[in-house]
């Protein structure tokens, strides 16, 4: 008997370090559509393809954790000063791809860049400290500090030298000036030891790279194929609204009563995600007790602008035969040129309007709905002006515990439901397929689509699917 447990166990060993030297270590690939343009955070125009792999190349100051609260990064600490407006933050020891020490030059270097921090004085203080000087209190800025840090001698590197993060670069194939692959190597030990970008110029030749096996992964909302298993998520960085323009001569947009019944009147739209109120995914998310709304029809007319988009057109057209038939309004459509689009906001040339809006983790939402906000290029679409909400959104940048934040974001909420700006529509859903070869995606924590290999360490390969 002890004889037989032994061979056992050795042809367990054998065929363990069989599979091994069989099976060489697996690599991911996922495609998507788009070119990486520079991989500078904070550098030139957003492109999702960037955004991406700068979340993986890079290292911010301080990160979220899987719990949602922020935790030091490449920061060792952090001092705050007693009238709360200026932070000097004091770095790790830890270097760049090419050995180079993170210094302070580097965050100057990155977030003087930043449109964020267009309002904040950036001072280098030696090699590892830097300080932050504000002109207000803002108990929400560790969270811009989670934006990832660039080297400051970029231009000095070659690209497979780039970042500090999670991953290095290990490869790279390219045509001429056309990046056609990318290969990372995890920093962190896993069992899936590379990670491959291939990038593809259109979506039906993304699609068409997974079906033939090519690829192994892509985010895609139309895509099927029974090789992928689905991994779905909101996309809770960015929500649909229709905005009413408050400063319009319609009656109708400045009617409280109509605009309280056309939120309780939209459709849901089943290719996203409900919106639970303006902090929506957030920890201030808070269900809110809304007034009910009158059950009369109104009388009149409202034009409805979006821009020239199919996905948004077909929701504008559901939106118009529904309000039509419950509220009694009529409802016309205006489609807009995406060269028109800014000056139509610019000039609050609209009634209503059908908008995306990207926002942070950090539930502050002052830029959006602060009265402050609403002259261009300010994000306060609806021109929303009421002193209590303004002073709900102020105070709440003044403490920093978050059950006091808490309270005075209960009371904007409040105060949005009984006046109704804009009518939250749906959060994009994040369509990720992966070949059942592969386990182990967690959407689960994600805010954002390109938070998705937070857990790649623990992704792994099926030899039996194979």
């Amino acid at each position: 008997m002890l004889r037989y447990l032994i061979l056992v166990i050795l042809l367990a060993v054998v065929g363990g370090w069989l599979a091994l030297r069989l099976n060489p270590s697996p690599i991911f690939t996922e495609g998507m559509v788009g070119q990486p343009v520079d991989l500078i955070p904070g550098q030139g125009p957003i492109n999702p393809v960037d955004e991406v792999l700068e979340n993986l190349l890079f290292r911010p100051l301080f990160r979220y954790n899987v719990s949602g609260e922020i935790e030091a990064d490449l920061a060792d600490n952090y001092r705050l000063s007693s009238d709360s407006l200026v932070y000097t933050v004091t770095l790790k020891e830890s270097a760049w791809a090419d050995g180079r020490p993170v210094t302070a030059a580097d965050v100057a270097f990155t977030f003087t860049r930043d449109s964020a921090f267009s309002d904040i004085t950036i001072e280098q203080v030696g090699e590892k400290e830097i300080r932050f000087l504000l002109k207000t209190p803002l108990s929400t800025f560790l969270d811009i500090l989670t934006r990832p840090v660039a080297p400051a001698h970029f231009r000095q590197i070659k690209i497979e030298q780039l970042g500090n993060g999670k991953f290095s670069v290990s490869g790279i194939k390219q045509e001429g000036e056309t990046i056609r692959e990318m290969e990372l190597k995890p920093t962190v030990f896993g069992r899936i030891r590379t990670l491959r970008f291939k990038f593809f110029t259109t979506e039906e030749e993304l699609q068409t790279a997974a079906r033939v096996g090519e690829i192994d992964g892509l985010a895609s909302e139309d895509f099927s194929d029974p090789s992928f298993m689905l991994y779905q998520t909101p996309a809770y960085s960015k929500y649909f609204a229709l905005f009413f323009n408050l400063e319009s001569t319609n009656s109708l947009t400045k009617n409280k009563s109509f605009r309280l019944a056309a939120a309780a009147k939209a459709p849901q739209f089943s290719g996203g995600s409900r919106v639970f109120g303006p902090f929506s995914g957030t920890w201030a998310q808070k269900d809110v007790k809304t007034p009910s709304p009158t059950k009369k029809k109104f009388k009149g007319s409202l034009a409805i602008s979006v821009p020239s988009e199919k996905e948004l057109i077909e929701v504008v057209q559901v939106i118009k035969e529904t309000w039509e038939s419950s509220l009694g309004i009529s409802v016309s459509i205006e489609k807009i040129p995406a060269a028109e689009l800014a000056n139509v906001i610019a000039d609050r040339n609209f009634e209503a309007i059908i908008l995306g809006q990207e926002v942070e983790r950090d539930p502050d939402r002052y830029n959006l709905w602060h009265s402050s906000a609403q002259a261009f290029p300010g994000q306060n679409i609806s021109s929303y002006a009421d002193p209590r909400s303004d002073r709900a959104l102020e105070e709440a940048r003044k403490v920093s515990s978050r059950s006091a934040r808490r309270t005075h974001y209960l009371n904007f909420q409040k105060l949005f439901v009984e006046n109704n700006p804009a009518v939250l529509l749906y959060h994009p859903n994040l369509y990720y397929w992966v070949n059942r070869k592969f386990e182990g995606p967690d959407l689960t924590t994600v805010f954002s689509s390109e938070e998705r290999f937070w857990n790649f360490a623990d992704w792994s390969f099926n030899f039996a699917q194979d």
